[in-house]
């Protein structure tokens, strides 16, 4: 079982920490209870940060894979315990190993698998829990492992497609920083003291870039220390519940990453409601699982109003047209798709299509991305060699 670190607190202020062992979080917070407290933050001992744990950090393609070789074992005949066992001492990383012979010590103390992997986020994600207990419930396993591998591998392409695609243009970004500040720091320097020299009056362009130039040459570490703080409160505060919803909210508002964000949403919305429902799952308890796997907090916040209204017998179509969210194809074919009782095969089919969609969308943001970095690169830079040519040619025409 994980020992739990813990912080909880009672009625009157007092707080209490400590460690404890315990099979998942609710019999922790359970525990709590009895003694008058609430929990107020936990975290499995051993997943803290570490260097190492940069290079043993789950991801989706681990995920893929798991469930891949999971499915295959268990179609083989072997038992669930026998099968848990050898992904673990086959598994690369160390806290997948970890995690694995948690697992096999909870499964061989009788527990059922669903209720082993409850603790365990980074290799066992909600969806994927929901799943395995639909699966073991319907003695249909390896089916789910199966279909749960061939999302999580769609998964991990699209995160990879966006990351390759973000690359150049972050590249570009960062090179444009340090032109313009090479520029600033190391080469108007040398021209203002020579352009003050020949006298005349300069060009309001040049007196500003000029008086930015010294200002960032006489404090360039401040600066720096600045930017460097900037950044880490930013990744801090987007990490965030607030700044999380924030930033998602911010993508939707951005016309070229709106786009493609939403596209996103939409696949993956009609892929895994799609996996849902042929397991058996409800519309509404299918719709609570759906929130957290949307990916974007802003749509999630709107997805527990349409399931409200699910629940109240309104059917799906309807509230999910007025998130506002969806483009007018998925509409119709939910439409459809309740009408004929065929709901999550209309889903199935065209999650196929959207998949299409979402990497010509990311292609074509890319596309977009590029060519105005590098514009903005050239302006920035155009403007500061014009700011210096500018009192040179003036200075030429007087000589002349």
């Amino acid at each position: 079982m994980p020992v739990y670190r813990y912080v909880a607190k009672n009625l009157k202020g007092e707080t209490m920490d400590g460690e404890y062992e315990a099979v998942s979080l609710d019999a922790l917070e359970q525990m709590l209870r009895t003694k008058g407290y609430f929990l107020v933050e936990s975290r499995v001992k051993g997943s803290e940060f570490t260097l190492s744990g940069m290079y043993s950090k789950i991801n989706a393609k681990d995920i893929a894979v798991f469930c891949r070789q999971f499915a295959v074992i268990l179609n083989s005949g072997i038992t669930i315990l026998e099968a848990v066992g050898i992904l673990r001492d086959q598994a690369s990383k160390k806290r997948m190993r970890e995690i694995l012979d948690d697992v096999y010590n909870e499964l061989q103390k009788g527990r059922v698998l669903s209720e082993a992997i409850m603790p365990y986020d980074d290799l066992f994600p909600e969806f994927m829990k929901n799943m395995i207990r639909v699966g073991e419930a319907s003695g249909t396993l390896d089916q789910i492992l199966n279909q749960l591998a061939d999302f999580y591998e769609y998964d991990f392409k699209i995160r990879r497609k966006v990351k390759n695609a973000m690359t150049y243009p972050i590249i570009l970004a960062v090179l444009t920083v340090a032109v313009v500040t090479l520029l600033m720091v190391a080469v108007l320097p040398m021209f203002s003291d020579m352009l003050s020299g020949m006298g005349g009056a300069l060009p309001g362009i040049t007196v500003f870039l000029m008086s930015v130039s010294r200002f960032m040459a006489d404090n360039i570490l401040l600066l720096a220390a600045v930017v460097i703080i900037a950044v880490i409160l930013f990744t801090y505060y987007v990490r965030t519940d607030n700044g999380r919803l924030w930033f998602d909210g911010l993508k939707l508002k951005i016309p070229v990453v709106k786009k493609t964000v939403l596209k996103t949403v939409t696949a993956r919305f009609a892929r895994s409601m799609s996996i849902l429902l042929k397991s058996g799952i409800p519309i509404v308890n299918a719709m609570k699982i759906m929130k957290d796997l949307i990916g974007n907090r802003a749509v999630e916040k709107r997805f527990a109003e349409a399931t409200s209204e699910i629940k109240e017998g309104k059917g799906i179509a309807g509230p999910i047209k007025r998130l506002g969210i969806f483009p007018p194809l998925l509409i119709h074919m939910i439409v459809v798709g309740e009408n004929t009782g065929e709901l999550d095969e209309m889903l199935s089919r065209t999650a196929g299509f959207f998949d299409e969609e979402v990497e010509e969308a990311i292609e074509k943001a890319v596309s977009l991305i590029e060519p105005a970095m590098i514009i903005i690169m050239a302006v920035v830079v155009g403007v500061i060699i014009l700011s210096v040519m500018l009192p040179m040619v003036s200075i030429m025409e007087h000589v002349q």
